[in-house]
């Protein structure tokens, strides 16, 4: 079965990777995906609740940056 997601976020930082929220009228659900420098998968999430999503995000682009050593 294909599934059409639609961006809802996305953030991106420079050396510290990015996090992209997507939601999937197919599965009805959102998926969380955080891809470190080069594009290589750190974690991925799914939910049915919107605001556990972008919470998620938030969460994982400050592990992300974290682990890049950036300062918060």
């Amino acid at each position: 079965m294909s599934a059409r997601l639609q961006l809802v976020q996305v953030v991106a930082v420079a050396d510290v990777g990015r996090v992209r929220v997507t939601w999937s009228a197919t599965w009805s659900e959102y998926q969380v995906r955080a891809t470190g420098p080069g594009g290589r998968l750190v974690a991925e999430y799914f939910t049915d609740n919107r605001a556990d999503a972008l919470g998620t995000a938030v969460a994982l682009l400050a592990e992300l940056a974290d682990a890049a050593g950036v300062p918060p």
